[in-house]
C-alpha cells in the first residue's frame, strides 16, 4: 500500500512525514485523481482555504480511498469536519515519524486515528463513567485492563508507559493483544466498547 501526499502550491508534507515514508509519493491533486488512488493511504493538508470543500468532493468521487488529514494546528472542529466527510485519520502535520507510520497502519487496517486527547472529546467519554478494574472483560489480563483503562481516560502511549512504569513498546504490544481479544480495530472502538458507547 502506497502513501500519497497531495501537494499544492501552499501545502507540502512536513520533513517528518517524508522521514516516516521514505517511499512516499508526492502528487498534485490533478495527477492523483487521474491515477485513481486505489488501495492507497492519501494524505492531505488542512492548512489551505477551501480544503474541506475540495476534500468532500474528492471523497464523493473516490469513496473507497483511505484519507488522512494533517493540520499544523489541530482542533476539534476541524477534526469533526474531516471525519464527517470521510477521513479515516486526523493528526498533527508535525507528528513524530513513528506516530505517522502508526497512523498509516491503523487506517490501512480499517481503523480510525484521531489522537488520544481528541478521541476522548469526540467520543463523549467525559460524560461516561470509567469502569472499575473488576468490570473489564475477563479475557484481558490485569495489565491489559490497566492499559485499556488508561486509553479510556485519553492518555497517549507515552503517558501510559510513564504511568504504569513500562516502555512504549510494551504499551503497543498490550494494545495489540487487547484489540485482538476484543475484536476492535483502534483506540476509539476500544473506548466505546468498554464504556458502553455505540460503535459506528
Amino acid at each position: 500500500m502506497r502513501n500519497l501526499f497531495l501537494v499544492t502550491s501552499t501545502v507540502t508534507p512536513s520533513p517528518r512525514w517524508q522521514e516516516a515514508f521514505a517511499d512516499g509519493i508526492l502528487l498534485t491533486r490533478d495527477v492523483a485523481i487521474s491515477s485513481g488512488m486505489k488501495a492507497d493511504v492519501v494524505w492531505l493538508g488542512a492548512d489551505e482555504t477551501g480544503w474541506l470543500e475540495w476534500f468532500s468532493a474528492l471523497m464523493q468521487q473516490f469513496p473507497g480511498i483511505i484519507a488522512v488529514v494533517v493540520s499544523d494546528m489541530p482542533n476539534e472542529h476541524e477534526a469533526m469536519s474531516a471525519l464527517s466527510v470521510g477521513a479515516r485519520g486526523y493528526c498533527h502535520a508535525w507528528a513524530a515519524p513513528a506516530q505517522l507510520r502508526e497512523v498509516a497502519q491503523v487506517v490501512s487496517r480499517g481503523g480510525y486515528w484521531v489522537g488520544a486527547n481528541l478521541m476522548y472529546k469526540l467520543a463523549g467519554l467525559a460524560d461516561k463513567r470509567v469502569p472499575s478494574m473488576d468490570e473489564f472483560p475477563k479475557e484481558l489480563s490485569e495489565r491489559e485492563s490497566e492499559v485499556a483503562r488508561e486509553v479510556i481516560v485519553g492518555r497517549s502511549n507515552k503517558e501510559i508507559a510513564r504511568s504504569l512504569g513500562i516502555t512504549e513498546r510494551t504499551v503497543k504490544a498490550h494494545l495489540g493483544a487487547i484489540f485482538a481479544k476484543l475484536g476492535v480495530r483502534d483506540r476509539l472502538q476500544l473506548a466505546l466498547r468498554l464504556t458502553g458507547g455505540k460503535d459506528k
